[in-house]
């Protein structure tokens, strides 16, 4: 993204003039303080919000400018994961991550496979016929990982994807998504957790005020004297 900024109604500054260039095959942490423009980064990325000015190329394509009916394609390319889980209360395990391919009218054979080696990744193959609500939170999160990734995405962004889990589930859960990563696919991750970033020693960019502040490699969670 190049000169990006975003203005929420109000004159609410969430982003200002932000530069970010993420290659594929990275991992990211992006960190701040709450309010720091973290979220609405990310949303940027998946075309959940669009900038007031500034580009944002994701693939080489130019998000704004795509059209209503080009969104839904360009988003089988992102998987999105969220802190709450956002997963559908009344459905299965298996049921949650298939939706990801039914809206995209997917073949019922290929759903089947996908959804059954998506479920073997996170380690839920035994659970597909559960309800979330049967689940522990790790493991509703492992689901929701699961239909991030179902459908092959280039970029998987993560909002805070352990900010309600234990220390314990919250490893399990970077462990798998750096196995997700070291596959080829870009991870772009917002988290609050010093412990996670200064074990895992990735990228780190980090935000102040809807300004990213420090951009390092190899980095942890507070800049080192």
């Amino acid at each position: 993204m190049y000169g990006v900024t975003k203005v929420y109604p109000g004159d609410v500054v969430a982003l200002a003039g932000v530069d970010l260039s993420v290659e594929k095959g990275d991992f990211v942490f992006i960190v701040g303080q709450s309010g720091a423009g973290k979220s609405t980064l990310l949303s940027l990325i998946y075309r959940g919000a669009t900038p007031t000015k500034g580009q944002v190329l994701v693939g080489g394509r130019n998000v704004i400018r795509l059209k209503r009916r080009e969104v839904a394609v360009f988003r089988r390319k992102i998987g999105v994961v969220y802190q709450d889980f956002k997963l559908l209360p009344e459905r299965s395990v298996y049921e949650n991550v298939a939706f990801a391919l039914e809206v995209i009218e997917a073949p019922q054979k290929e759903i089947a496979r996908k959804v059954s080696a998506a479920l073997d990744m996170v380690g839920l193959s035994h659970k597909a016929n559960s309800l979330p609500g049967q689940l522990a939170g790790g493991e509703q999160q492992r689901v929701a990982i699961a239909r991030a990734i179902v459908n092959d995405p280039l970029i998987v962004v993560a909002d805070e994807p352990t900010g309600n889990l234990d220390p314990d589930t919250s490893a399990g859960i970077m462990a798998l998504l750096s196995d997700i990563n070291c596959r080829g696919t870009t991870v772009i991750m917002a988290t609050h957790n010093q412990l996670i970033v200064d074990r895992m020693r990735k990228r780190v960019v980090e935000m102040e005020n809807g300004r990213v502040v420090r951009d390092e490699r190899q980095g942890m969670y507070c800049h080192e004297v």
